[in-house]
């Protein structure tokens, strides 16, 4: 068993992919899993797995390429495939900021904290537009007006087990409505860290469809929430800092 898993997913992004691969077979520290859920890609992604199965180096790689019924359903998959003890998502086009990532925060997982998030770069154009810190704290809160975000983010594999898989449901906010349920309604043990792990790709699904963004959050809350309802047409969402 490995105390990391790195979980992937990839459909018809063969140049996204190769930033994605080369920034993880490219580890200084190579003690961890590697899992590659492969939509059923036609464009030239699995000629790329391949050259990368010959590169692994230590590191154990596992894929498969089949269709699938979503975003979530995919990362469901390898959440399943996985045997590391934290999980980090980096999808296709993600990549990891720098070859010492993985070693720098292997010492933060450790069963003392569930999850550990660190910095973040947000990319556009092969652009760094912004660069994300990880609050300090997170609480109910938080995690409505804003939330974690997963490609700087690591996973303990057991919280699936104990409050659920992603909800294949969602088109876009299943990540954010995971860490509503396990650090805003559970209050699980979360650490920060002072490293830069990943650069994310501005072009996802999630960045250009405000209107469902807003649509799937909003029915999330009502479900998850029961007061939701009666605190929803306030100006701000800051209002549950005393619940």
């Amino acid at each position: 068993m490995s105390k990391l898993t790195i979980i992937t997913i990839n459909l018809n992004n063969k140049q996204g992919l190769s930033k994605t691969l080369q920034s993880v077979f490219n580890q200084t520290c190579s003690k961890f899993e590697h899992i590659l859920i492969d939509g059923g890609s036609v464009d030239g992604s699995l000629e790329l797995i391949y050259e990368y199965l010959c590169k692994a180096n230590g590191i154990s790689f596992k894929w498969i390429s089949e269709s699938d019924a979503g975003i979530y359903n995919a990362m469901n998959k390898g959440v399943k495939m996985a045997t590391g003890d934290y999980l980090l998502f980096l999808n296709s086009g993600d990549k990891l900021a720098s070859v010492d990532v993985i070693e720098r925060v292997m010492p933060y997982l450790n069963n003392e904290n569930n999850i550990v998030s660190g910095e973040l770069e947000l990319v556009k154009s092969n652009t760094v537009t912004t660069k994300l810190f990880p609050p300090q704290t997170v609480n109910l809160n938080y995690c409505i007006d804003s939330g974690l975000t997963h490609p700087n983010t690591f996973i303990k594999r057991k919280l699936f087990d104990r409050y659920g898989y992603y909800n294949e449901q969602n088109k876009i906010v299943s990540d954010w409505e995971f860490f509503l349920i396990a650090c805003g309604l559970h209050s699980c043990k979360y650490k920060p860290i002072p490293v830069l792990v990943s650069c994310f790709e501005m072009a996802g699904i999630s960045n250009q469809n405000n209107d469902l963004l807003k649509t799937e959050t909003q029915e999330a809350l009502k479900r998850l929430l029961p007061w939701w309802k009666k605190l929803e047409k306030n100006e701000s969402i800051r209002y549950c800092s005393n619940i």
